[in-house]
């Protein structure tokens, strides 16, 4: 019944569509028309106007114009969508989508969020806030991907798409400086070996200075420096035969992100939440490498094969003080490092005479993961009291294998008339190894003399240290084209994520086992273009019915607790471009969403888990424009310039009312001046413009005496200039 007046507005909307867009079909070919979008969200080449799932795209040019210069950048942009650096660490994004995601980044637990680099699953969350220079596009797509995408994408997939090699050179340059002594270098260049070889190479450098003061060791902290490359070759043996062949290599050497106490127990809160205390050098050290082969072959008229391989490596070693404190309550240090190999056999075609689209494949996924945790604790008994305990220390090797086999097929009865069949099974096999140690030396590294327990203990417990996890996921609706510019869809998805084990804890019976997450999302939506092309019009709706909802929180005794709990979510989102004239575009989006859990245990290992669920703004909205002024023959002006709003909500499983981000504004603006030719471009930009303040990341430690925060970014500033040649 919640669903009802979604369902009355959508029909309302889809029937004033109609009218509108027949009032404009006697009207001539409009020059004001909006570029079109091609998105592969179906895993195959289609446009945003007729991809029935709820998907966001940007191309090069808006990736540019909303100044997203990484992930973490793009998620003003995307509807229900909240993203920002994970706790403390500045190369790894925390991501909720509809209030699905995950800020635990051990390795015993999978994201909710998937992750894709030309079609490349990232399985890691440690090193993902890929740089978005010299990509093509970027499609964020909302809710469950259970049949195409398969892996871990409860919540969505973000999706990377890079610029490929092709005959034409290409050089092109971009300097750019501004507050915090940040300033960025990247350089690209693309040519042809021959007329069946091409290459391109892109190498980016990032530096700054942070904007946190430590006043305990004297230094601004959360510094930038970041130097990464991609080579890419595109191979075309025959007329039928496209190959593409990718290396990548980043590395990110920095302070990480120190938090601040708000609970005022040890200390009263000073009301500055960029200057901290605390005696610890942190570093966040994130590097990841790769290489893959994505190969496609034109069998025939109606049908192409294609195998993606891919092999990556990531690795994440950083230390943290969670407390804020001249003498540091619990300090935090921990190592990630994952190999991961993937294999997929794809077959997209048509049959019965193109009535049938299909796309078909095999999946193979194969993790090694090593982590070390260390936790340094004193605990806090009074000013001047403090009880240091051993240094606790675990190592994990985590081993996942993944097998899937999918389909899904689009039958059109009519002209107007689709129907969208699929389905997904999915095969994890998971195994642990873990041992504990006690008494060593505080750092990253695991020299405790004393074995305290391993993985043969859990199995005494009954914990089981291998687990598999089966799954079909389907996937079932209908498309129907009012018109050619206006079409609704009905969908019914089912997502997937395995289980794990929640082992970021000292005791071994608190390792514990925990369920996979279900989700059957209902949805439904409208897309349109109107006025000829001139306005682009998406609106959706969902409803999430969630069996064993994944979170993580902070325990009352210093230890990380899992809690998994049936929900619901539902909401309404809407996006919209439009071209007023040759000179203006503007843009929009806003989110609808609320959700609860079903049937809480008030109390779980010391930790209450709050009515609301975390990261679920009830409301959020974007506005923004791009205008256009010519300066000379030669030379435009471009000013675009956004707003984005977002209800205050709390970043923590808890509900603590310490942990509310408050009302999010944040205006982003710039100014660039461009030749006509695109050779020559510069301008002044900034974010968080007006410098609002507020919580994007909270970890509560009542019990142990201390509540941190981590602020959102305040307002930067940055001169660029770019060359093309």
């Amino acid at each position: 019944m919640r669903m009802t007046n979604t369902l009355s507005l959508l029909t309302s909307t889809a029937l004033s569509l109609v009218f509108l867009s027949a009032a404009t079909d006697a009207l001539a070919q409009n020059t004001l028309a909006l570029e079109e979008i091609v998105v592969t969200a179906q895993r195959r080449v289609g446009t945003l106007l007729d991809a029935p799932i709820a998907v966001s795209a940007f191309d090069a040019n808006e990736i540019e114009r909303r100044q997203s210069f990484n992930v973490v950048d793009i998620v003003n942009n995307v509807p229900n969508l909240i993203g920002n650096n994970n706790i403390g660490q500045g190369t790894a994004t925390t991501v909720f989508l509809r209030g699905v995601g995950t800020t635990e980044s051990i390795v015993t637990v999978d994201p909710g969020l998937g992750f894709y680099i030309d079609d490349v699953y990232i399985a890691r969350q440690g090193v993902n806030n890929f740089s978005l220079f010299d990509v093509e596009r970027v499609e964020v797509l909302r809710g469950p991907q259970g049949t195409l995408y398969g892996r871990n994408t409860n919540a969505g997939a973000i999706k990377v798409i890079s610029k490929k090699p092709s005959e034409e050179f290409e050089l092109k340059g971009e300097l750019s400086y501004g507050r915090f002594d940040r300033h960025n270098t990247k350089l690209s260049i693309n040519g042809a070996l021959s007329d069946k070889a091409f290459v391109r190479a892109t190498v980016l450098r990032e530096k700054g200075n942070g904007y946190i003061e430590n006043r305990g060791t004297g230094k601004d902290v959360n510094d930038k420096d970041v130097l990464g490359m991609r080579l890419q070759a595109r191979l075309l043996p025959t007329d039928d035969v496209t190959v593409d062949l990718s290396f990548d290599w980043s590395e990110s050497d920095a302070a990480g992100l120190y938090a601040k106490d708000l609970l005022g127990v040890t200390r009263p809160f000073d009301g500055e939440l960029f200057k901290t205390d605390s005696s610890m050098d942190t570093q966040n050290i994130g590097k990841a490498w790769g290489v893959g082969a994505n190969i496609s072959w034109d069998i025939n008229d109606t049908t192409t094969f294609q195998s993606i391989t891919s092999w990556r490596n990531t690795f994440q070693s950083w230390n943290l003080d969670l407390t804020d404190q001249p003498v540091s309550i619990f300090n935090l240090y921990t190592i990630n490092d994952s190999d991961q190999l993937s294999q997929e056999f794809k077959f997209n075609g048509t049959m019965a005479d193109d009535r049938l689209e299909y796309v078909a494949g095999l999946f193979y996924f194969k993790e090694d993961s090593y982590s070390f945790i260390g936790d340094e604790i004193n605990l806090y008994f009074g000013p001047g009291a403090r009880l240091p305990l051993p240094f606790f220390s675990r190592d994990y090797d985590v081993d996942v294998t993944s097998y899937a086999a999918f389909a899904e097929a689009t039958y059109s009865f009519t002209d107007d008339l689709r129907m969208i069949v699929g389905g997904r099974i999915t095969r994890d096999e998971k195994e642990l190894e873990i041992v504990h140690k006690v008494a060593g030396t505080p750092g990253l590294v695991s020299n405790g003399p004393i074995v305290d327990w391993d993985s043969s203990t859990l199995r005494g417990l009954g914990t089981p240290t291998e687990q598999v996890f089966e799954q079909f996921t389907p996937r079932l609706g209908l498309q129907y084209d009012i018109n050619d510019d206006v079409n609704v869809f009905a969908m019914f998805t089912r997502g997937f994520k395995s289980g794990g084990w929640a082992a970021r804890t000292n005791a071994a019976a608190q390792v514990q086992e925990f369920s996979p997450e279900i989700v059957d999302n209902y949805e439904v939506g409208l897309k349109s273009n109107l006025m000829d092309g001139q306005v682009r019009l998406a609106l959706d709706a969902f409803y999430y019915d969630y069996t064993n909802l994944f979170n993580s929180a902070s325990g009352a005794d210093g230890n990380f607790v899992v809690a998994t709990n049936d929900a619901e979510v539902y909401g309404l989102e809407g996006e919209v471009t439009a071209r007023i004239t040759e000179k203006l575009d503007i843009f929009g989006n806003f989110g609808f969403q609320k959700g609860e859990y079903l049937g809480v245990d008030p109390n779980l290992a010391g930790v209450v888990v709050g009515g609301d669920l975390q990261r679920l703004p009830e409301f959020n909205a974007q506005l923004g424009f791009t205008y256009v002024q010519p300066v000379s023959n030669e030379w435009n002006a471009r000013v675009t310039a956004n707003y984005n709003y977002s209800d205050s909500h709390f970043t923590n499983l808890q509900n603590s009312p310490l942990a509310k981000s408050g009302t999010i504004d944040l205006v982003t603006a710039a100014i660039n001046f461009e030749r006509e030719d695109e050779k020559l471009s510069f301008g002044l930009s900034c974010r968080n413009c007006l410098d609002d303040t507020y919580i994007s990341q909270s970890l509560d430690f009542s019990g142990l005496g201390f509540l941190t925060i981590y602020a959102g970014e305040p307002a930067t500033w940055l001169f660029t200039i770019k060359t093309r040649l």
